[in-house]
């Protein structure tokens, strides 16, 4: 009991001391703490993106040596898609048809995908044609932030357009526009007009949006045509079977497989920023320890308590004890406001930076089903769990081993001189 009481007076008589020595050591602590909740969380939501990107498998299809992409049978992508490892898939497809259609005025140029028109091309009568399975339809047109009139196109012989190309022509829904050569026109009805407001890639397309049964009925028209495929499997250990069920299809056979590679960009810029924020996590946790020694040692130096509790006869190991628990208690409130302020001060900080990671996947392939990654405190590797720990516990060793070599001085000291006279 007198251990606490001596504890508690020693904290009282030095307030003011402790005060500015616990301020600094809780700003080292928390920057500290911070990289390290920062580099976990980074860490895990890093791990989980990549382990889905790699369950992501595209399809380019060659062309053949007339430049030109052979057909394709959209009953093999529905075998495939049937799959029980398949968790979602997606069929895009790119071509261009002869229409009266004129493109916005204020844009030069239009691109889509894997073509490039400029202006006097457009002119021309030559409209862009996008392709996309049913359930990509829904999913892109039925998502909540975009602005659709009408109804997405799922009936062979309807399509959608953009607002600025509707626009451009006075059309409206439910109105039929002619496709085609001169001569050999078909007409196709305008389901929807949609905005698109997040889907960047066909935000400025200015493209028909059409699914594959009215590219059937359109074969005769359409020029041009090159197609890609996405699946996204359950687990990436199922790549290798999917790959030996792609190849026997026929319509796939001239198609090259990109398996995690497509996403190695974006990827690889997160990487780099993990291990520069590593790097720059060791020199803090070596930096923190040396500038707690150094302030503590000079803190230490300026007590002159010490002095006065041992001439006024306080045993030594009172002394010590009560000096002691007087520290192990600045580093437990320390240590405990540092990890809580870290957590939320981590949250904020990775946030839009890990939300940034998440859209750019998103955008780059907006059909993948993109699950946010799910932080626990207890997750992720084991010394990232225990390096805060290990650091406040090294701080506070430092902190006891040299206030207990501080006091041993003062006791020693005096017996010495006595011997020395």
């Amino acid at each position: 009991m007198i251990i606490i009481r001596h504890a508690w007076l020693n904290l009282k008589r030095n307030r003011l001391s402790h005060l500015k020595l616990s301020c600094f050591i809780f700003l080292l602590t928390l920057t500290v703490f911070s990289m390290l909740q920062i580099y976990r969380r980074a860490t895990i939501y890093f791990t989980e993106y990549r382990d889905q990107a790699a369950t992501v498998v595209k399809g380019v299809q060659d062309l053949n040596q007339t430049g030109q992409a052979n057909k394709l049978n959209t009953t093999d992508y529905e075998r495939l898609k049937q799959l029980p490892y398949v968790k979602r898939s997606q069929l895009t497809g790119q071509s261009i048809i002869s229409s009266s259609i004129a493109q916005p005025t204020e844009q030069d140029q239009t691109a889509v995908g894997y073509y490039s028109f400029s202006s006097e091309a457009n002119n021309g009568n030559y409209l862009p044609v996008t392709m996309l399975d049913d359930d990509s339809l829904k999913t892109l047109l039925t998502d909540k932030k975009e602005q659709l009139q009408g109804t997405v196109p799922l009936e062979k012989g309807t399509c959608v357009i953009s607002e600025a190309l509707a626009n451009a022509n006075k059309l409206k829904v439910n109105d039929t526009i002619q496709l085609g050569a001169k001569g050999q026109e078909q007409k196709v009805r305008i389901a929807g007009i949609a905005n698109y407001s997040t889907t960047e890639q066909l935000a400025t397309l200015n493209t028909l949006l059409i699914n594959w049964k009215t590219e059937t009925m359109l074969q005769k028209n359409i020029m041009q045509p090159f197609s890609t495929v996405m699946f996204q499997l359950t687990s990436k250990k199922e790549i290798k079977k999917f790959v030996k069920d792609f190849k026997k299809m026929d319509s796939f056979k001239n198609y090259s497989l990109i398996s995690q590679s497509w996403s190695q960009g974006l990827l690889q810029t997160t990487k780099d920023t993990l291990d520069l924020l590593f790097n720059g996590l060791i020199v803090a946790l070596i930096l923190g320890v040396v500038l707690i020694a150094a302030v503590y040692q000079y803190h230490i130096k300026q007590r002159k308590d010490f002095y006065t509790l041992h001439l006024m006869g306080l045993d030594r190991r009172i002394l010590s004890f009560s000096s002691s628990l007087e520290y192990l208690v600045i580093v437990i409130v320390i240590g405990l406001s540092a990890f809580f302020t870290s957590q939320q001060l981590s949250r904020w900080i990775t946030g839009g930076w890990l939300l940034k990671l998440q859209k750019n996947l998103a955008q780059q392939e907006p059909f993948v089903d993109w699950l946010l990654p799910h932080f626990e405190q207890n997750a992720g590797a084991g010394w990232q769990n225990y390096a805060g720990a290990f650091f406040l516990g090294v701080g506070l060793l430092i902190m006891l081993l040299l206030v207990n070599l501080r006091i041993a001085q003062i006791i020693r000291d005096p017996l010495q001189e006595v011997a020395r006279r």
